[in-house]
């Protein structure tokens, strides 16, 4: 019997979008679903990103994920998930995925809109300008549907992407992401 891969939850989202005008994110409540059923639109100049209502963060029975309070998006403690997908249950916005705890490298966006209009939405955001397929090494990152998309199969985990990211989209778990 071959010995299962550690797993890990991945967060596609690295935050730091506004709110919409009128959100006022102390007012909203601590439930995902809810503020997505009130906000179908979303709550941020992204519609794409994190909610930040913490359902993720309670649905963790390992106390993994948390709601950066500053960045309203949420963090995943690679030491203490144990990649048992409640938290990607858990979320309405399909950011969260699990994936081999090995594949350091992670595109921290969902949003699928094209590069002006990501720009605008988040500091943050893929713009899909394939600087990372360019310097990977391995043809491990593709631009696909205008943001960045990694192949772990292929990924080596150089982190060439992660450093020349201009936006800082593409992170490494291990620290390493782009110097702007």
């Amino acid at each position: 019997m071959a010995k299962r891969m550690p797993r890990v939850a991945v967060v596609h989202c690295a935050g730091g979008t506004a709110p919409l005008d009128g959100i006022v994110r102390e007012e909203l409540p601590h439930d995902c679903a809810q503020i997505k059923a009130a906000h179908p639109n979303g709550i941020g100049v992204c519609s794409w990103g994190c909610l930040g209502g913490g359902s993720c963060e309670a649905a963790c029975p390992f106390g993994a994920i948390h709601v950066d309070p500053e960045r309203h998006v949420a963090v995943v403690d690679r030491d203490a998930c144990r990649g048992c997908g409640k938290c990607a249950k858990a979320c309405p916005q399909h950011l969260i995925t699990v994936a081999p705890a090995a594949n350091v490298i992670q595109v921290r966006c969902s949003n699928q809109d094209r590069g002006p209009t990501a720009r605008k939405a988040c500091p943050n955001s893929c713009i899909g300008c394939g600087m990372c397929e360019r310097v990977c090494p391995m043809g491990a990152v593709r631009v696909v549907d205008g943001r960045a998309v990694i192949d772990d199969e292929k990924c080596v985990a150089c982190g060439m992407c992660a450093t020349k990211c201009p936006r800082g989209a593409i992170h490494d778990a291990n620290g390493i992401m782009a110097v702007r």
